[in-house]
């Protein structure tokens, strides 16, 4: 009886590693950008110092963004976007906890201020990321404050509506001056963590955003909660 052969299948090479992907040009502008509108504001950035971080000439850069304030919105859509999704996921989750529809005050404090002081940081950092998403919300230029309320309104919105049902005795009035106020307390924690550091002389961390929640949602609940004056 014939012996069989066996042919033995020669092995699969091992697939080559990709290289790690660089950002593409549009990408790259929006991340210079981003830094530059996070540290001197939209009226303090110019197109040329834009593309000039971002090693293009400025025909490059306005064959991807007509303007600066073009470049601005997409800076602005990256991270609104990202945060409101985001704000409007952990709403809607917790309403489904509380079929009856008064979400408890804390609850719905953190879902509003954890993914602005949780955001991912980009190209630039951290810092550049933190810093930009309080510009988002200090910037005096008209034209951000035009592009950040066609961004955030809305879930502003479903959330001063979630808040009312949770304290329905706090007049609306009042309500919305308190809301106005808390927004204060956490885009201040973004825009100048360095102050925290200085004043309690380094006992606490200003990049540990876990305790920066923690801390802060009983601070706004309070605030909001509070008895109104006369």
């Amino acid at each position: 009886m014939a012996r069989k052969t066996i042919v033995k299948k020669p092995k699969a090479a091992a697939p080559r590693r990709k290289k790690a992907s660089r950002p593409n040009l549009p990408e790259r502008i929006l991340d210079v950008a981003e830094e530059l509108f996070g540290r001197v504001g939209y009226g303090g950035a110019t197109t040329r110092a834009i593309a000039s971080r971002a090693r293009v000439n400025v025909g490059q850069l306005h064959y991807y963004f007509e303007s600066k304030r073009a470049i601005f919105e997409a800076v602005v859509a990256r991270h609104g976007k990202e945060v409101t999704e985001r704000r409007r996921q952990l709403l809607l989750e917790a309403k489904a906890r509380y079929p009856r529809g008064i979400v408890p005050l804390d609850v719905l404090v953190d879902a509003l201020v954890r993914p602005l002081l949780m955001a991912e940081p980009r190209a630039g950092g951290r810092r550049a990321s933190m810093q930009m998403h309080a510009r988002l919300f200090t910037d005096p230029d008209d034209t951000a404050s035009l592009v950040r309320a066609g961004i955030y309104d809305e879930t502003n919105a479903l959330y001063v509506d979630a808040i009312r049902r949770a304290l329905p005795k706090i007049p609306a009035k009042t309500l919305y001056w308190r809301y106005y106020f808390m927004m204060g307390a956490y885009v201040w924690t973004l825009l100048q963590p360095g102050r925290l550091e200085s004043i309690s002389q380094g006992r606490c961390d200003p990049a540990d955003m876990e305790t920066a929640i923690r801390e802060i949602v009983p601070f706004i609940c309070a605030g909001l909660a509070a008895p109104v004056g006369r």
